[in-house]
């Protein structure tokens, strides 16, 4: 089976140099217009420009660094207003705020006279004719404005050129840094660089004179408090020693031991009083017996040898019963003499207890008052020195003040930002005859590829056997796996159509050798051929992929083999086919990449070598696919087509020219190569609609840039 249409002529083959020639000068001519809108759009922009911009602006710049850690102050309940920490983006975008302030540009304006400068005063500056033709067409008809109105007060005037001065200045950061940039741009550079490193100094001033102000505030307070904290002292000073003179204290080891002996006299004292009612209640039992003549009970419950002798002798009759109840009436009488006594004693103790617990009480509060005295004195004096030397570093400190920031950089006279008045025209007009010239040449040469089957196989005169889609660009790098994992995919169903349109090529023949090329490098040839060899692989064959491409070698740098044996082994006669193994496990299939050589790849090809290999191989394979390098580059894929089965020629979609293809079959079919099937292949789907691509391929001449030296 023949690939080419018969009824078709292909369009004839003419170098891609005249065609781009051609194609700029008609599409310049048919874009004329366009070219001539954009040439008068910038011409009458330029013009406006220079209407309204007459003068140029001189920029100037001065930098001031920020100190990144401040000392530290010591400092009382305002120590916030004096804070010195470290500076952070948002301590930058406050001194941001502080040189936009204006108090600060009215003190620039104030030093340097601007109020006298007709840059800065729009009452010194002659009117515009506008603004002429405006006021006397107001004052025609009688209508007042607040604008025609011109500001009489000096405060009025002081506050226009303020807003002036800060529509010419800008302060901004450098980024990562803590350096502030000051910029001033006027018409007059020496102006310009007299502002900027005015401001710079007014501003380093400012931050003295307000760290001053505030150690004064704060020296202020301190002197204040520090006379406070002073009287106070002294007052409770002079109470504590009016307190120790006039009480009776002891110290507090004596009160202590008087308070172990309050302890001690009152449990004597209570056991005085139990022993006193113990003697009571005998002497009570005692009488009963003694009122009821019972003298025998009496004296077993005196228990005194006294009277148990009396009893004795009563018994012995030594004694009558009148001298035993005179014993009894002398005991009685001594009882109740001795009851007396102890009463007394009892007395005395009490008196002597109150007196004791009064003086105790007494002594313990009067030490609460003093240790209370004492505590508040000493706080007071801690307190009052404290302050005192805070203040005495404050007043060192007046002396030693310096700004958070420095000059890092002053101010220099620079040329014009703006404009060139000399070459502002003349670059309008070039600029706009460069966008409307690109703009033609970009609209125009977007359609330079082919975007589908139909318009690639009526203009080339061949089948197309297939349309292969992108691939996405996750999957590039591993093809095998992404058409393992993703059989239904539109990639592997377009190239299951292309094994299709092989093997029904030429049914009836033995179509084993597949050769594949191109017009020009990177257009998809090398990952087709893996594709295709993956998917003839499904179909239980036995599958050989050759590297032809000796002088860029993908497949090589692809796959990592040791000791491999190359297809220039193989066809220098180095190994034996039957000795090797070119199976790779990871792709499914066999594989004989390329090596580089001393002999010309052309030669190699040329030879008897090739032909003699590819028909050794025809005995172990099934089909053999053949990975040839490009066209239009090197004679290499002429001479493999020539003993191929099947010459396919991949186009890629909207890339590859027409110039390209006409070319390269041309090149092909020239030498007797008949059985050829074109390949539309990276088809973006996407984009098939909007035809974003553009139809450069890369290269000033075929393959310039495609192989190294």
């Amino acid at each position: 089976m023949n690939f080419h249409n018969p009824n078709h002529t292909p369009n004839p083959s003419i170098s891609e140099g005249d065609i781009d020639l051609v194609k700029l000068a008609a599409s310049l001519w048919r874009g004329k217009w366009i070219v001539l809108v954009f040439v008068l759009f910038c011409v009458v922009f330029t013009n406006f420009y220079f209407k309204y911009v007459p003068v140029p602006l001189y920029p100037a710049t001065t930098k001031i660094a920020l100190k990144e850690n401040q000392p530290e102050k010591i400092l009382t309940d305002i120590e916030s207003l004096m804070a010195n920490g470290p500076i952070t983006d948002t301590g930058i975008n406050t001194e941001l705020e502080v040189l936009r302030s204006r108090d600060l540009v009215g003190k620039l304006v104030d030093s340097l006279d601007l109020i006298n400068q007709p840059a800065f005063n729009p009452l010194l500056r002659e009117p515009r004719l506008s603004s002429q033709i405006r006021t006397q067409l107001f004052t025609l008809f009688g209508v007042a404005s607040e604008k025609l109105k011109t500001p009489r007060s000096p405060e009025e005037v002081r506050l226009i050129v303020i807003n002036s001065v800060l529509d010419a200045m800008a302060f901004s950061n450098t980024k990562n840094t803590r350096v502030i940039n000051i910029s001033v741009t006027t018409t007059k550079p020496d102006l310009s660089v007299l502002m900027a490193n005015k401001m710079a100094k007014l501003y380093i001033e400012n931050q003295i004179q307000f760290k001053l102000d505030a150690l004064a505030s704060a020296t202020e307070f301190l002197s204040s408090r520090t006379s406070e904290l002073k009287n106070d002292f002294e007052e409770l000073k002079t109470e504590l020693a009016n307190f120790s003179s006039k009480s009776e204290l002891v110290s507090p080891t004596i009160l202590k031991s008087q308070e172990i002996q309050l302890r001690d006299m009152r449990s004597r004292l209570m056991e005085k009083v139990e022993i006193i009612a113990e003697k009571s209640d005998r002497r009570t039992t005692l009488k009963s017996f003694r009122e009821g003549g019972n003298l025998l009970g009496l004296i077993k419950h005196a228990d005194d040898f006294r009277l148990n002798r009396a009893i004795s002798e009563y018994r012995n009759n030594k004694i009558s019963l009148d001298g035993l109840n005179l014993q009894v009436e002398h005991f009685m009488l001594d009882n109740e003499v001795e009851a007396e006594r102890e009463q007394k004693q009892l007395s005395a103790l009490e008196v002597s207890e109150s007196i004791l617990a009064k003086q105790i009480e007494r002594q313990s509060q009067e030490l609460i008052v003093l240790q209370q005295l004492e505590r508040e004195t000493e706080a007071a004096r801690l307190l009052y020195e404290s302050f005192f030397t805070r203040l005495l570093e404050m007043n060192v400190q007046l002396g030693l003040e310096t700004a958070d920031g420095r000059l890092l950089s002053t101010a220099i006279q620079r040329n014009p930002s703006s404009p060139i008045k000399s070459k502002i025209l003349f670059l309008g007009g070039a600029i706009g005859l460069m966008m409307g010239a690109s703009l033609v040449l970009f609209w125009e040469l977007r359609f330079s590829g082919y975007r589908s089957v139909n318009e690639l196989r009526d203009q080339s005169g061949y089948s197309v056997l297939s349309a292969v889609p992108l691939i996405p660009v996750r999957d590039r790098k591993n093809i095998i796996s992404y058409l393992k994992t993703k059989p239904d995919s539109m990639v592997s169903e377009a190239v299951r159509n292309l094994r299709t349109s092989i093997l029904m090529s030429s049914p009836n023949q033995d179509n084993k050798v597949i050769m594949l090329t191109s017009s020009v490098p990177k257009e998809g040839k090398t990952i087709l051929t893996y594709a295709l060899a993956q998917n003839m692989v499904g179909l239980g064959k036995r599958i050989l992929l050759i590297e032809a491409d000796i002088r860029r070698r993908d497949h090589s740098v692809k796959i990592d083999r040791n000791n491999t044996v190359t297809l220039l082994d193989l066809m220098m006669g180095h190994k034996e086919f039957k000795d090797v193994n070119p199976f790779v496990e990871e792709l499914g299939f066999d594989i004989l990449t390329a090596t580089r050589s001393d002999m010309n790849a052309a030669d190699l090809f040329a030879s008897e070598r090739f032909p003699k290999l590819l028909t050794k191989l025809r005995e172990y394979y099934d089909y053999i696919i053949i990975d040839s390098p490009p066209v239009l580059s090197v004679p290499d894929a002429r001479l493999i087509s020539t003993i191929s089965d099947i010459s396919i020629y991949i186009v890629k979609w909207n890339k590859t020219t027409h110039a390209q293809i006409d070319q390269g079959l041309d090149m092909i079919s020239s030498i007797g190569v008949k059985t050829i099937g074109l390949v539309l292949n990276q088809i973006d789907p996407s984009k098939t609609k909007t035809y974003g691509y553009t139809g450069s391929y890369g290269y000033d001449t075929y393959g310039s840039k495609y192989y190294e030296s």
